[in-house]
Formats: structure tokens, sequence, C-alpha cells
């Protein structure tokens, strides 16, 4: 009987809340500062590939691996090259991609560790293997520190209820992003991109 009613008070408190939203909605804020600048600039955009035939997933699995060790956030920074190598041969084709062959790739975007566990973040990307066509290449590397929010945050809300103990678990940071030699990245050649 109680549930029923809160129910029914929560969809009238939501009904009503909808129609004053309504009401107090306005017409959309023009930006005329934003007319003017890009009046006569010239914006690119990127177009995406319209001729690939989807339905053709025939690929070739190339794994590398670092030539020296990156860590966040003491020698990493964004659009730093990284040296790569071939870690194991790989038959592209009719030709052998073998091991040891040169790499090379950009870190994207790093992230630092933050409070309360927040691990650092470490992404790989344009990716161009020596003797290999780059636009035919898909990856999607991702190195991560070690995620302690996962037992940090259970155990500040367990400490609330004593004053300020539950604050103090916001100072344990989380991992940092280690890229080193044996580590594995996962690329695949795809035969029928364009």
């Amino acid at each position: 009987m109680v549930a029923q009613i809160m129910i029914k008070i929560s969809v009238i408190t939501l009904i009503v809340l909808f129609i004053c939203l309504k009401a107090c909605a306005q017409e959309f804020i023009n930006d005329d500062f934003a007319k003017i600048w890009y009046k006569d600039k010239t914006i690119n955009y990127i177009e995406p590939i319209s001729n690939y035939d989807y339905s053709s997933i025939r690929r070739e699995k190339i794994i590398l691996t670092p030539t020296e060790k990156y860590t966040t956030p003491h020698n990493v920074y964004d659009g730093m090259p990284v040296n790569l190598v071939v870690k194991r041969n790989a038959r592209i084709g009719r030709d052998l991609l073998k091991k040891g062959t040169p790499a090379k790739g950009i870190v994207e975007l790093y992230t630092t560790n933050g409070m309360t566990g927040i691990q650092a973040t470490m992404t790989i990307g344009q990716i161009e293997i020596q003797g290999l066509d780059s636009k035919k290449l898909g990856y999607y590397f991702v190195k991560e520190g070690q995620n302690r929010s996962t037992w940090i945050l259970p155990l500040k809300w367990a400490l609330t209820f004593i004053p300020f103990v539950g604050s103090l678990t916001n100072f344990i940071k989380g991992g940092q992003a280690v890229l080193k030699p044996g580590d594995e990245i996962p690329v695949y050649y795809y035969y029928d991109w364009i």
C-alpha cells in the first residue's frame, strides 16, 4: 500500500516537473560572434571512406612490441614518437613480415593517475610498419595502470560513518601506465581496405 502511494507521488512529481520544464523552455540562443568569426574561414571535414566493402574481413594479425620503456608521467607527452618492432613473424599475402622489422607509433593521448585510485592511461596510434601501407592497418591500443578505485570507493563509503576518515582514501592514487619491451600491441592488416 505504501509502495503504491510512493509510486503515484513519484509519477505526479515527474509529470509536474516536465510540465514546468516545457513552460520554461526557450528558443535556442544564436551566437552572433561565432557566425561573424567563421564567415570567411574554411572548415575541413574528414570524409568517411564511402567505397569500402565492409563485408570483407580478410585480415592478418601483427604483434608489435616497444623497444624501450615508456611510463607516465615521467617521459610521456602527447605526440611523442614510440619506437616499435614486430615481435613475431607474420605472413602478409605472399610476403613475410620478419621479426624485428621496425615500426613506429605516436602517443595520441595520455592521462596521469588521479586521486581515489584512478589509473593513468596511454593511447598509442598512428602506427606505421616499414614496408606496409599504413592506411590498411587497424588497431586500438590503450595501456592502463592499476585501477585502485574498485576497492578504494567501497572502503571510502564504509568509513564515512567516522567523520573525515572516509575522505582520507581520496589521497590514494591509481597506478601508472607502463609500456615496456615484451608488451604486445596487436595490429591488424586488412587486405581489402582502400
